[in-house]
């Protein structure tokens, strides 16, 4: 059998780097680059070369990582919002919000309105991911699938919920999701207006309602 030649550049180290670790920094640069392009003059208009110009890298190592400037929107997208996870995640699991839904509520909230007080963050993921694409919608409404399904794992623990069917109880996460994803647009279409505090007071009475209804 005849074996294919090596590839020079596998496991090749340069100033104590390999190759690996020298591809994941080039697509970290480029997701930090997508994040200021698509977050600052938008995702429709934006282009390889401007990409990588912002990035400080040629093409050839935009295609590396990415197939097309979609394929980088969306990997911005799901990064954004694997850091939001990580941190709701993290809330949850701490010891002094087992006592009282409500602490939960509102840090996780105070995290999220933290994240899209950061424009570029809440222009990609609220705004530019919309309409793109059947993929991108698909990617979105997975997103949103996902942290519905953390409210209502959530509701379970600490409520008796037992009277919602399994449909019921995951559209009401997704509503709760909703209820907190159009105060953002919002929040961001007007500039930021509002302080953080009041969005965080103003969702979480949403949330509270919904607590008391299901503990009665």
């Amino acid at each position: 059998m005849t074996r294919s030649p090596p590839d020079p550049g596998v496991g090749r180290t340069y100033a104590g780097e390999s190759l690996a670790e020298r591809t994941a920094r080039r697509r970290q640069r480029f997701l930090d680059a997508g994040l200021q392009v698509f977050g600052t003059s938008g995702y429709r208009t934006a282009t390889v070369r401007q990409l990588c110009r912002q990035a400080e890298l040629t093409d050839r190592y935009f295609y590396e990582s990415f197939e097309s400037t979609e394929d980088l929107l969306v990997a911005v997208y799901e990064r954004e919002f694997e850091h939001l996870q990580q941190r709701v995640l993290a809330t949850l699991a701490h010891e002094s919000v087992q006592r009282d839904p409500m602490v939960a509520v509102e840090r996780v909230l105070h995290a999220l309105f933290e994240m899209a007080s950061e424009p570029r963050v809440a222009r990609v993921c609220w705004l530019e991911v919309l309409g793109v694409s059947a993929r991108v919608d698909g990617v979105y409404t997975r997103t949103i699938e996902r942290f519905a399904a953390l409210v209502v794992a959530f509701a379970r623990q600490r409520l008796d919920v037992a009277a919602f069917s399994d449909s019921e109880a995951r559209m009401l996460g997704i509503a709760l999701i909703g209820a907190v994803s159009q105060p953002v647009t919002h929040w961001l279409l007007g500039g930021h207006q509002e302080d953080r505090a009041t969005m965080v007071a103003a969702t979480s009475r949403v949330f509270r309602g919904v607590l008391e209804g299901l503990g009665r």
